[in-house]
């Protein structure tokens, strides 16, 4: 059993201390915010967190990781219900310039993995003369003020502590496990702190901006489209959660650090609500006759130049920049963090 601490205590670094716990080690997790906190540098409460993986990916390894996680995310909404995550169909919405060579919607590479995939009829997707089909497959939305607090108690209950800490060098983490004895090793899910952490200092590490609603209004259905046309940087995505409400949003916007919500953009975000998904003001499936908004959030997604990193360097596995793919990719990139666990450890041994 090894002595560990964990920086950072958003989804990555609660999916890491989780299994790192299962596999026997004394964790410690530190973290300058933790669950319940919402502030711009905590991105993991804002997420839309569902599973939507590029349908385009052609990297074997990145494809892997993202199965690991719907596989994951399946299974919690079918056994553990503490979790927040419920199954609901997801559909994208699909343009005539992403179709193929033959006018075909593209099959996604994930056809396979996913449960109860399909192709739309045209006549499913919303009639506004933008869209020339799409498909359809068993999605899942997390609940993310609910999962984070579920992973932590999990954690709890398998013996970690959590300390809310603010450092100012990633070495700081050897005196913080809650033994009282020098940490042997550290796993760093700082996110987009990374990008300022002393002993770390990665100036690869960016956010992509993002802007969601949360609403009270329940939709039937997850539902997507790509690209906005005459808006690149923003996009349309509705997830309804378990508790009901929705998330709407959105945008991705590289390199912009504000914090406070544009007013115009969400203006569209509710035009485009209604115009994609008119079910949300059915007042016959429950809903408000309009948008209920009862928070404007942006977060800062931690995205890195060259990807994700996990590697280890020396005592020290780093995980993070995984961008917006945190949820749906962290139970992937946790597996080989326990890989790179258990190969210094051993090597440690020697």
């Amino acid at each position: 059993m090894a002595k560990i601490v964990v920086v950072g205590a958003g989804v990555s670094g609660l999916t890491t201390a989780f299994e790192l716990l299962k596999k026997g080690h004394s964790v410690t997790i530190i973290g300058r915010h933790i669950p319940g906190d919402l502030d711009i540098e905590y991105t993991s409460p804002f997420a839309g967190a569902v599973w939507q993986s590029s349908p385009y990916k052609t990297d074997k390894r990145s494809q892997d990781i993202d199965a690991v996680g719907y596989h994951k995310f399946m299974g919690l909404a079918r056994t553990t219900p503490s979790a927040g995550v419920f199954i609901i169909p997801y559909q994208q919405f699909v343009r005539p310039s992403e179709l193929n060579e033959s006018g075909a919607v593209k099959t996604p590479w994930f056809a396979n993995v996913v449960e109860n995939f399909r192709m739309l009829d045209k006549s499913e997707v919303p009639d506004t003369g933008e869209f020339s089909g799409g498909y359809e497959y068993s999605g899942v939305t997390i609940s993310t003020t609910l999962y984070l607090n579920w992973l932590l108690q999990q954690c709890f209950q398998m013996g970690a502590q959590l300390k809310r800490r603010s450092i100012k060098h990633i070495n700081e983490g050897y005196d913080l496990h809650q033994s009282g004895q020098k940490a042997d090793l550290i796993i760093n899910c700082t996110g987009i702190l990374a990008h300022s952490l002393g002993g770390v200092e990665d100036k690869g590490v960016y956010p992509i901006r993002g802007q969601v609603l949360w609403v009270r209004n329940t939709g039937s259905k997850q539902c997507a489209t790509t690209i906005i046309p005459g808006y690149a940087n923003e996009t349309f995505y509705l997830f309804p959660r378990k508790e009901g409400g929705s998330v709407i949003g959105g945008c991705s916007i590289s390199n912009d650090w504000s914090s406070t919500p544009d007013p115009q953009l969400t203006k569209r975000i509710i035009a485009r609500a209604l115009k994609y998904a008119p079910d949300i003001v059915d007042e016959k499936l429950g809903n408000p006759p309009t948008i209920e908004v009862f928070r404007e959030n942006v977060g800062h997604r931690p995205a890195r130049k060259g990807g994700v990193r996990v590697e280890r360097e020396g005592k020290i596995i780093h995980n993070y920049g995984i961008g917006p793919a945190g949820y749906q990719a962290g139970w992937g990139h946790t597996a080989e963090v326990i890989k790179l666990v258990d190969a210094a450890l051993k090597e440690s041994k020697l």
